[in-house]
């Protein structure tokens, strides 16, 4: 009960001094879209995407999901395992052409069943469009972040 208030604290909507109000709109439909991830809220998930059967997503490792009945479809069954999932954004970057704008960031996993906490990163792009006003994602695409362990020391040299 004690790390509810720190992931929520974690989505918060954080505003960028450098960002124009344009970005800040597509940032906070990002946080929305990671924070009913973590949340298992499969609802907050139906009012980020944008609802059209070319609509895509790519879980980290997964094959391509098209059309939003089968990603909503994915997403629950995601939240019906048995694993507590938190995923946070970081190094977020927001372009913007037009009424498309996409989100490329580095999502960190943590991943809690039984006794056992499993982490990992994955780089994902999120592709919004402007739909009546409002941003809508149309396209996530996560994949994995391989994990590569730092040199032991000694066991050879390190090229300068």
């Amino acid at each position: 009960m004690g790390t509810a208030p720190a992931i929520s604290r974690a989505h918060a909507t954080i505003p960028h001094i450098d960002m124009t109000p344009e970005q800040q709109g597509v940032t906070d439909a990002n946080d929305i879209f990671y924070r009913a991830l973590s949340g298992r809220d499969l609802s907050g998930m139906g009012e980020v995407w944008f609802p059209a059967d070319w609509a895509e997503c790519v879980h980290p490792g997964g094959a391509a999901l098209r059309g939003w009945d089968a990603i909503r479809d994915s997403w629950r069954g995601v939240f019906e395992g048995n694993a507590t999932v938190t995923v946070i954004p970081g190094d977020v970057r927001v372009r913007i052409v037009g009424d498309v704008a996409w989100v490329s960031c580095v999502e960190r996993i943590a991943a809690a069943g039984g006794d056992e906490i499993h982490s990992s990163l994955a780089q994902a792009t999120n592709i919004f469009v402007r739909h009546d006003g409002r941003w809508r994602l149309a396209v996530h695409h996560a994949s994995p972040v391989p994990y590569i362990p730092p040199p032991v020391p000694g066991s050879g040299s390190l090229v300068n």
